[in-house]
């Protein structure tokens, strides 16, 4: 295992062998989006993709012959199988035909390839107006020519998602300066009388905007603003309604953001207006339980100490109760990665490489509420407020 107090994690490439050998495998079988980003960083259109990531030689990847290959990484063998030629009924057949072939070339025993067979929990590809378009029984038909699910295995490979490598950091990095354009324009819309939908809808325009700049090939946000008494709500859930804000309003934008295949979670809370002494005092003690728990993130640290930060300011203020979720998450291949949670009892410690979310909020019901969320690397020092950088 890797020193938790080094100064960088091993190289992805590293890691993917040492998963490899520690769990007596010759290769791993991968089509999530995340997975394959994580695993090769490449992140696909259409989400038809298949990886062979392999011991001894460059990893193998099949797309879809309408996939676009513009950006595929350098360093992957390429194959296309015919999924979207209307003269070929049944491609994922195909498609698992040349995976067998590949993997009786490579002379790897079925007992040796590992693949999670799981659907859940899974970022969605570029096109992301539905879920992924792999067949429902496609690990089924994988079965002859790999081993038998192992609850095991499948937990060291989330395990890959946890420490970032530098150019990975460097890529959710850009993806906090594109959310940070996205809130530049919450800002500028926060107005009497604006929706909190023509907000949101602002704000996914700015992030769409930055395709073409800076080597950004995809820019995606999702915004989700509730303003006045809307915001009381955004300890259990998140969406944008046609209200319109009011002088007063405190107002929550929930922002998650995906460039490049790499993602961004950012809250904040802003004021319209002259905003009630009462409001303007949670969103401070909000804010202040924030920085103590930001302050707190270096290598060695509990999750729950770190937790322990924040949640024992709001509730020194006799707000406990109005603290309804955990305040924090691992971030980067997806909107919240695999790996432990920033909150109560959770004795895992942080490790240089990490990005996690700080968001402790606090939602006074038939008030308002207020949630401020960074996303925080760990350094071998200390840390680094990713979500804190300039935009591009």
């Amino acid at each position: 295992m890797d020193n938790p107090m080094s100064a960088n994690p091993a190289s992805r490439t590293e890691q993917i062998h040492r998963f490899l050998e520690q769990n007596d495998l010759g290769a791993w079988i991968a089509w999530r989006p995340d997975e394959l980003l994580m695993l090769c960083g490449y992140f696909p259109f259409w989400g038809a993709s298949l990886l062979i990531c392999v011991a001894d030689a460059a990893p193998l990847l099949f797309i879809p012959q309408i996939e676009p290959s513009d950006h595929i990484p350098a360093g992957l063998r390429v194959k296309e199988y015919p999924w979207g030629d209307l003269k070929c009924s049944d491609p994922y057949s195909a498609l698992v035909a040349a995976v067998g072939e590949e993997l009786v070339k490579s002379r790897l025993k079925p007992e040796r390839v590992g693949m999670n067979p799981s659907a859940s929990r899974i970022s969605l590809p570029i096109q992301a107006a539905e879920q992924i378009p792999i067949a429902e029984n496609f690990a089924e038909q994988l079965k002859d020519f790999t081993a038998t699910p192992d609850a095991r295995r499948q937990q060291s490979l989330a395990g890959l998602y946890l420490r970032k490598t530098s150019s990975e950091i460097q890529s959710i990095r850009l993806a906090n300066q594109v959310a940070n354009i996205g809130l530049q324009a919450f800002q500028n819309n926060l107005q009497p009388g604006i929706s909190e939908a023509e907000i949101a809808a602002g704000v996914e325009s700015a992030i769409y905007r930055q395709i073409g700049r800076d080597g950004i090939f995809h820019s995606r946000g999702w915004a989700m603003v509730q303003s006045g008494p809307n915001s009381a709500y955004a300890g259990r859930f998140n969406r944008s309604t046609g209200r319109r804000l009011q002088n007063g309003d405190l107002v929550l934008i929930e922002l998650a953001t995906c460039v490049n295949g790499y993602w961004s979670d950012l809250t904040r809370t802003a004021v319209v207006g002259s905003v009630k002494p009462e409001l303007a005092e949670l969103l401070s003690i909000v804010e202040d339980a924030q920085q103590s728990a930001i302050d707190a993130v270096a290598p060695g640290m509990a999750a729950a100490d770190i937790d322990a930060m924040a949640r024992d300011k709001i509730a020194a203020q006799g707000l406990s109760s109005f603290f309804t979720h955990h305040t924090g998450h691992h971030v980067g291949f997806r909107y919240h990665d695999p790996g432990f949670l920033i909150a109560p009892g959770v004795s895992a410690k942080l490790e240089s490489g990490m990005v996690i979310t700080i968001e402790p909020g606090a939602y006074v019901p038939e008030r308002g509420g207020a949630r401020v969320e960074d996303d925080v690397l760990v350094t071998a020092s200390g840390h680094e407020v990713l979500s804190r950088t300039s935009v591009p």
